[in-house]
């Protein structure tokens, strides 16, 4: 079969561009639907509305964004939106160019969530008084989370740039989707029960990388926080972007902005900690050498103190012993009879202080300092 001519990409995009801007059915359409994705890009903001059957990528141009209350622009919310087709040729596409959002109601995504927060605070399972603490020094981090998404590896190249010594786990579990919250729950039930038969695992990390309110709503399932609760393991919930705030984030018992703050929660630094730990060794070692130098000097301060004391002690001892021996000398009564004293004794050999120790014709011993003399007494004088 012969073909006529062809057109090029551009022609295609250029004419079905031009059919859309001159269908004037296209043009100021209230569109009624559920905002999602919400979010801003330079000076402009992009989102899409959706209903159950569809959805339609939106824009606010910088142009109009200031004539429209963005109160209004909450994901979940339904609104009507005023506004013109807008075509891209280039990249052959479309959107909806809003120039005025009326607000309609909450929507069905919102209003589960609402539901479900309520229900859960009422039962308090938000209260603080239930939260377990992050371990310090975890040995194994368990991580429930899609295998294959930028969020794993990101939480493995934290948690490996930081800690050399705690093992990860990976539960590769569907995180979006109508089985992705049963997969949560399994999965985090799973981790329990090899924690409790002898596979140690410390901390949990639940959760996944960013998306639309759609994509992250299987972490505002209420069984998903009701696992999450009764989880004996503690629990960090890491779901979206820093803005994005799910019913996980209340029950866990703690929550990280993203899958990344949450690998950088659960670990220890064990590079930092051997550096402040050689520091503080070095530290101790230096102390303890000061110390042991300052006892040194104190005790050979105090050795030389007790050496002049005892030398002292000493001198002031020879002193008394060379006066006692003056003393003595000069008490010895061998010294007093050289000076021409005597002393007397009775026959049995004891002293004779007085006249009354002797009676006439008693025989007595007088001793002088070069011999003795015998004697018997024939008067006595008192005085």
């Amino acid at each position: 079969m012969k073909m006529n001519k062809a057109y090029s990409v551009t022609q295609v995009n250029e004419y079905i561009s031009k059919k859309l801007r001159d269908d004037y059915n296209l043009r100021n359409i209230p569109i009624e639907g559920e905002i999602s994705g919400f979010g801003k890009s330079g000076p402009h903001y992009y989102f899409t509305v959706k209903d159950a059957g569809s959805m339609l990528k939106c824009a606010i141009w910088a142009s109009n964004a200031a004539n429209i209350d963005m109160k209004l622009l909450e994901n979940g919310k339904k609104v009507i939106l005023l506004g013109d087709i807008s075509p891209y040729a280039k990249g052959g596409s479309y959107s909806f160019s809003v120039r005025y959002v009326e607000a309609v109601g909450e929507g069905d995504l919102m209003a589960e969530y609402n539901r479900v927060k309520k229900l859960l605070e009422d039962e308090g399972l938000f209260d603080t008084r239930h939260k377990k603490p992050i371990p310090e020094f975890p040995l194994r981090v368990g991580i429930v989370t899609s295998s294959t998404g930028a969020a794993i590896e990101d939480i493995k190249k934290i948690i490996t740039a930081k800690n050399n010594l705690t093992d990860i786990l990976i539960f590769p579990t569907q995180v979006q989707g109508i089985g992705a919250p049963g997969s949560i729950c399994e999965n985090i039930v799973l981790a329990n029960n090899l924690n409790k038969n002898g596979l140690r695992i410390d901390t949990l990390i639940v959760g996944r990388g960013g998306g639309s309110a759609e994509d992250l709503m299987a972490f505002n399932d209420e069984n998903v926080a009701r696992t999450i609760f009764a989880s004996e393991i503690p629990v960090i919930s890491a779901v979206g972007h820093e803005s994005d705030v799910s019913i996980s984030d209340f029950v866990a018992d703690a929550r990280a902005e993203t899958p990344t703050a949450a690998a950088d929660m659960a670990v220890m630094n064990t590079f930092e900690l051997r550096d402040f730990i050689e520091d503080a060794k070095y530290q101790l070692i230096e102390s303890v050498k000061l110390k042991i130098q300052s006892e040194r000097n104190l005790l050979d301060t105090r050795s030389r103190l007790v050496c002049s004391y005892m030398r002292n002690k000493l001198n002031d001892a020879g002193n008394s012993i060379d006066k006692a021996v003056i003393t003595l000398k000069e008490n010895d009564p061998r010294n007093i009879l050289g000076k021409g004293y005597s002393a007397l004794f009775d026959s049995d050999g004891n002293v004779i202080k007085s006249v009354d120790d002797v009676k006439i014709d008693d025989n007595v011993v007088i001793r002088m300092h070069d011999g003795t003399l015998k004697a018997i007494v024939s008067d006595i004088e008192r005085n």
